[in-house]
């Protein structure tokens, strides 16, 4: 079972520039937690943005039209997800969320 956490309570930035949104993942194995990000616009829907299984390599994703808009990482040491989103624009101001749980495969 995982408790996320973020602390990021609003993120500010100029357009075009690329930001990082944190999430802290507490959980007794972290390594085989699926993390899900997603975002809200105002008066839309919950929607999802990516997820992340592996701490090996980041994994890139969509924002609407716009491919590539989005990475996400894991990082064992620090047991946090990060999601980037690239040179950022107007219409990306939205709440992000991210949630967690355990993905352990078990053979009958």
């Amino acid at each position: 079972l995982s408790k996320v956490e973020q602390f990021q309570l609003s993120i500010s930035t100029e357009v075009k520039k690329s930001i990082d949104i944190s999430c802290k993942i507490r959980s007794t194995n972290f390594e085989n937690d699926v993390i899900h990000w997603y975002w809200q616009k105002p008066n839309q829907a919950l929607e999802h943005l990516i997820y992340i299984i592996s701490t090996k390599s980041a994994v890139h994703g969509s924002m609407g039209k716009r491919s590539n808009k989005v990475e996400a990482r894991k990082n064992s040491q620090t047991l946090t997800s990060i999601l980037t989103i690239k040179s950022v624009e107007k219409e990306d101001m939205a709440i992000y969320y991210c949630a967690g749980w355990d993905y352990t495969v078990l053979e009958l």
